[in-house]
């Protein structure tokens, strides 16, 4: 019996090298994106921002909350008007209870020193700029998410942010000082639970009121 002999052709070898290199530049762009978050996360300046959350449902099936900040209009500070899609640079400080403060924005960084965020511009008008910042997702567990539908319009909503060296990551969102995780069914949930194994179950309602103005989020899908 002959042997049968594999070879491969150059073309196929240079397919799989290909895939090969798509997939190493994947992989380190996804371990690079969870580094910088890291890094921010410890190393970055903690503010507080008055938001507004959203739950909305990614391609892939995931819950995260889209979080809008009111607070996306600010005076420009240059001569020259910026345009709309125009990477520009929001100048940024803390109150004493550590409340983010815009101060202005310009298509050039701050001194040594200054406080900013990147952003992009948004519309320009009077001497005004709209803008949209890049970290305006926030990850939560699907179970955990529907804290968000008790959100009242006269509560106080905060999302915790880092920043450093204009990128930022935001660590928590709260709603009246509680993390909304919290105030989730599922929150609720897991009380019950360790409640029971105690012994004492106590009053543990899991009935929540749907409080929330329709056009703060959308209606979760079933």
């Amino acid at each position: 019996m002959k042997a049968i002999k594999w070879q491969v052709s150059p073309d196929g070898q240079n397919k799989w090298l290909l895939f090969l290199l798509v997939v190493i530049i994947q992989l380190g762009t996804l371990a690079y994106i969870g580094w910088r978050w890291h890094n921010i996360g410890v190393d970055g300046i903690p503010y507080q921002w008055q938001c507004v959350p959203r739950l909305e449902v990614s391609s892939f099936g995931t819950d995260y909350i889209r979080v809008v900040f009111p607070e996306d209009t600010t005076k420009w500070l240059d001569q020259s008007q910026p345009e709309a899609g125009q990477i520009v640079y929001v100048y940024i400080s803390r109150d004493a209870k550590g409340v983010m403060e815009i101060e202005g924005a310009s298509a050039s960084k701050p001194s040594v020193g200054g406080d900013y965020m990147n952003a992009t511009v948004v519309s320009f008008q009077n001497g005004t700029v709209q803008f949209r910042v890049g970290f305006d997702r926030y990850r939560i567990a699907p179970e955990k998410s529907d804290g968000i539908y008790d959100i009242n319009a006269g509560d106080n909503v905060i999302a915790s942010v880092r920043m450093k060296k204009g990128e930022g990551v935001i660590e928590g969102i709260y709603v009246n000082g509680v993390p909304l995780e919290a105030s989730s069914s599922g929150a609720a949930m897991d009380a019950a639970r360790k409640t029971a194994v105690s012994g004492n179950p106590g009053n543990t309602p899991l009935d929540k009121k749907h409080i929330v103005e329709s056009g703060m989020v959308p209606p979760k899908e079933e």
